[in-house]
């Protein structure tokens, strides 16, 4: 019987131990690119080069043409279909980016839903970047307006599920995230 009692302990011993050290893991510092699979900038310049005759013809369109806009709905369903990295699912990561706030809150001024984008204007100015290149966040509590001034740190689970917004379609989400103001000083720590 005791002998029983003392296995148990030790299970649940371990398993603190494990659990502790499971919480206290550093996040991953990761890069825009990196949420690229390798060869997917190459290939959109080679798809760019062999439709080159056809990019030209793109600047001469009126903006409500409907040549236009079916060469934009085809952009926008090229950059949504963005390839993503797979092996990134479940990765704990740090990433830098700039807010697009999703459920914005007029009368309390808050969200706590948005998409992280690498360059600061993207999603609201078209097109949206490529799918690989958005990542859908929430936030477990409601953020305050301030967090659309600047650049920031975003720290949680990284999944590879996919979600779509009125402000492009995101290859990436992040559940229950925490945000940091962005420092530079920060990520060069981090490399080093």
């Amino acid at each position: 019987m005791n002998r029983i009692i003392v296995v148990h302990l030790i299970i649940i011993c371990f398993t603190l131990v494990f659990n502790a050290n499971a919480w206290s893991k550093e996040p991953r510092v990761m890069e825009w690119d990196q949420l690229m699979p390798p060869g997917y900038v190459e290939s959109l310049i080679e798809e760019t080069a062999k439709n080159a005759a056809r990019t030209q013809d793109l600047f001469s369109f009126d903006d409500n043409s409907e040549e236009a806009q079916t060469a934009y709905e085809e952009l926008k369903t090229l950059l949504s279909s963005a390839p993503i990295v797979t092996a990134l699912n479940g990765e704990y990561i740090k990433l830098a980016g700039f807010v697009v706030p999703l459920d914005f809150d007029f009368d309390s001024e808050t969200f706590s839903s948005f998409l992280l984008v690498p360059y600061y204007g993207a999603c609201i100015h078209v097109p949206p970047p490529p799918a690989n290149q958005i990542v859908h966040i929430t936030s477990p509590e409601p953020l305050q307006q301030e967090w659309l001034d600047y650049a920031v740190w975003v720290v949680g689970t990284l999944k590879t599920e996919s979600v779509s917004s009125e402000y492009g379609f995101a290859g990436y989400s992040m559940q229950n995230a925490e945000l940091e103001k962005y420092e530079e000083d920060e990520l060069t720590e981090s490399e080093s």
